[in-house]
């Protein structure tokens, strides 16, 4: 599903501001565009998205600025300079070279003075990304919510003519078998010039046709599943899976009745059923 999040939170260390987009995808996969240095935040924020959404592409875009003037210190590496200067000793005194090192060649002195940043609180930091994440996620699944009702209504209007298909096929049914021994009837005498049909003969055919033809249990199993579908769209908690796996369900057992149906109706309702039934699964993919 669709949608768009965004929160900013400023303290006197830092501005915090936090993107979410979400696109439709049938599995969760997660992006996330993360400042330099800041990499110890996702783990965290990939476990809340983890356990709020389930379905989307979703794309989440961290910008961090820090507000605080931070204050550099400068530190002496000792231990280099002896090392240097006792180089420096050794080297007039095997040489015979004259002169001490002034401080402008021991400053000039590769790693003597080294500039180091203080250190972050990361802690008090991730929290702060985290109230920010939490608020920007907010409202990504509200739009989601908004998109998700809309979506449930166009299911329910595709339901009704699933259920309109359905009603067909069970007041046809059960004619079929009617039909079937008046079209053989007619045909055979057609064959044999009027001769009488042996009624045995007859009646057996009609019990195999009937036998073959009956699809009394589909359309049982047809109307528990756009029940079953029907509930689940009512539920408050993500159903996309659930309602995918009965989509399945229905289109197994509609084609079963399309290959058992020896009737024109049938076959044209059959059709208008799976058509409708392809235009809910679409629907579905983009459901959570």
């Amino acid at each position: 599903m669709t949608g768009y999040g965004r929160s900013t939170k400023a303290t006197p260390a830092y501005s915090i501001t936090i993107d979410i987009r979400s696109v439709n995808h049938r599995y969760l996969e997660m992006y996330f565009k993360i400042p330099r240095g800041y990499s110890f935040l996702e783990d965290k924020l990939r476990r809340d998205l983890t356990a709020r959404v389930a379905r989307g592409k979703i794309e989440i875009t961290l910008a961090v600025e820090k507000l605080a003037a931070e204050e550099t210190l400068v530190n002496l590496n000792r231990p280099l300079l002896d090392s240097y200067l006792k180089a420096i000793r050794e080297l007039k005194s095997d040489f015979g070279l004259p002169g001490e090192p002034d401080l402008a060649t021991v400053l000039n002195l590769p790693d003597i003075m080294q500039a180091v940043q203080p250190d972050e609180d990361q802690e008090e930091l991730e929290s702060l990304v985290t109230e920010v994440f939490g608020e920007a996620l907010d409202n990504l699944l509200a739009m989601r919510r908004a998109e998700g009702e809309r979506l449930a209504e166009d299911l329910r209007e595709k339901l009704g003519n699933l259920e309109g298909y359905w009603l067909q096929l069970a007041r046809i049914s059960p004619g079929m078998i009617v039909e079937y021994q008046a079209r053989l009837t007619k045909r055979i005498q057609e064959l044999t010039g009027g001769l009488e049909i042996d009624p045995n003969r007859l009646a057996t055919e009609v019990a195999i046709f009937a036998e073959r033809s009956d699809i009394n249990e589909e359309l049982v199993r047809i109307e528990s599943h756009l029940r079953q579908f029907e509930r689940t769209l009512d539920l408050n908690e993500p159903v996309g899976r659930k309602l995918d796996f009965i989509v399945q369900e229905l289109n197994r057992e509609i084609n079963t009745i399309g290959s058992k149906g020896n009737d024109l109706n049938i076959s044209q309702i059959v059709i208008q059923f799976k058509s409708e039934l392809e235009k809910i699964r679409e629907q579905v993919q983009n459901i959570e």
